[in-house]
């Protein structure tokens, strides 16, 4: 039982880290090539509809995801109701948000949005068509019919995105490539699961879920509604091409984030889960997750921060340079990201989603502040951001030890040494600077003194998470 649960473990997280990892590289790809093509205008005009898509795409979902992956005995009609209750749901909101297209353009005086909106908003509708299958696969621990859907619909949407900003749709180019990637992901998890809907569905588990995942829901929308509150706010205030630079710093500094995030988590819940009523392997395993996110978050953003003026000067042209400022202060944020969402799953499989609300609370509440500050300094905002995460998530290190024994001194025998190694390995990097190098070479340079450091210096120290990552790599064994 336990090597085949390791072996599953294994098979996941290479699919997941391929599903999130592969997904990411092909959206960054097409980024740097949009990014190149159109103007920050552009990405402001999208960025402005960003908190409706994503606030309706939470209430479509209502966070049954997770109720039902911890339940585990559902039946095909309970797969069916939520089907329909979320197709309902979708539908519903997508003519709120359209009859609100009015209302939205007007706010932030941008009459383009009129139009915009109800094309960008279908996306909406194509996501909750495949949310059931993702419950089903999630349970299953199938990430591989998972990634294969991520993966086509990115590379398509990529590929038109760039044909159509080629032949002059500018915006419209990027609300398209967001409609076909939900489209076409649904459209292909449909065809790998073998769910199907049948005869009649069972709507009493729409209640039963509710009861567990309301806190969850109310987690996931403040979650989401303070991760886009900014864009409204800067749209408003600083017009479209500011919303823009600030749009792209934010998937600039979340994107290392999301995919430790979603590619460590994503697989943690459900194998979590099932050791729940096993506390020590299921805090060994726990250990695990936390060494690998502290292994993996500290060197990508505070390695990329050192060099990251050269990257986007080489890269995206002086005209991006704006951001980098942007996304420098908001890095350090982003580091506690993947712990906040694994800690807080760790505490709703557990049975405490009302810890887990409590804990969205205390760090929206924190992460809402820096607006007050907003009226005419955009980078005093950004550091008082950071500076709030942080906050945030040494209130989650002491939720947990109460919820698991994970004490708050493990912790940080845990974090630490990757931390302290990545603060040296970042001023390294920034070091190369005074070799006053062309461009190219410094950031070639750059990147083999970080490389080089960082995984030296961890081989010396004897780091066993790094051997069982390559040990991951080379298809071997994990060792526990």
């Amino acid at each position: 039982m336990t090597q085949d649960l390791k072996k599953r473990t294994i098979i996941s997280v290479l699919w997941n880290a391929l599903d999130k990892v592969g997904f990411q590289v092909v959206a960054f790809c097409v980024g740097l090539v949009t990014l190149r093509l159109l103007t920050p205008r552009d990405f402001g005009l999208i960025g402005a509809l960003a908190i409706f898509t994503a606030l309706a795409n939470i209430l479509v979902e209502s966070g049954f995801t997770l109720a039902m992956v911890r339940r585990r005995n559902n039946t095909n009609a309970e797969y069916f109701a939520v089907f329909c209750f979320n197709m309902l749901l979708s539908i519903s909101f997508y003519l709120l948000l359209v009859f609100s297209a009015d209302s939205i353009a007007a706010y932030y005086n941008m009459p383009e949005l009129k139009e915009l909106a109800p094309v960008l908003f279908v996306s909406i509708i194509l996501n909750s068509l495949g949310i059931v299958q993702n419950i089903v696969l999630t349970i299953r621990l199938e990430f591989k019919k998972m990634s294969i859907p991520n993966l086509i619909g990115a590379i398509v949407s990529g590929i038109v995105v760039v044909v159509l900003i080629l032949q002059g749709w500018g915006y419209w180019a990027l609300a398209w490539q967001i409609v076909l990637q939900f489209g076409i992901k649904s459209l292909m998890l449909w065809i790998l699961s073998d769910w199907k809907p049948c005869e009649k569905p069972d709507f009493r588990i729409i209640k039963e879920l509710f009861l567990f995942s309301f806190s969850l829901i109310a987690s996931s929308l403040m979650n989401t509604f303070v991760r886009y509150v900014y864009n409204p706010i800067i749209g408003r205030n600083f017009g479209e091409e500011k919303l823009g630079y600030y749009a792209e710093a934010y998937k600039f500094f979340f994107l290392p984030s999301s995919i430790v995030s979603s590619t460590l988590g994503g697989v943690a819940y459900p194998v979590l889960s099932e050791l729940n009523r096993e506390e020590g392997r299921q805090l060994l395993y726990l250990r695990k997750m936390v060494k690998l996110m502290a292994f993996a978050i500290f060197p990508i953003l505070l390695g990329a921060s050192a060099c990251f003026d050269h990257l986007v000067l080489l890269v995206l042209t002086e005209k991006w340079m704006p951001i980098v400022p942007y996304f420098r202060l908001m890095a350090v944020g982003g580091i506690v990201i993947p712990f906040h969402s694994l800690y807080l799953n760790v505490i709703t499989l557990k049975g405490y989603p009302k810890r887990s609300f409590l804990l969205e609370l205390i760090k929206n509440v924190l992460l809402v502040s820096p607006l007050f500050f907003l009226h005419d300094n955009i980078e005093i905002m950004l550091m008082l951001f950071s500076l709030c995460s942080v906050l945030s998530f040494c209130v989650d290190v002491c939720f947990l030890r109460r919820v698991v024994k994970y004490s708050v001194g493990e912790q940080f025998k845990d974090i630490f040494p990757y931390m302290f190694l990545s603060i040296v390995m970042a001023c390294m990097v920034y070091s190369v600077n005074f070799l006053h190098l062309n461009i190219v070479l410094t950031l070639l340079l750059q990147i083999f003194v970080g490389v080089f450091f960082y995984l030296g210096f961890n081989h010396l120290l004897g780091s066993k998470i790094q051997q069982e990552m390559f040990q991951l790599l080379l298809k071997k064994n994990i060792k526990q």
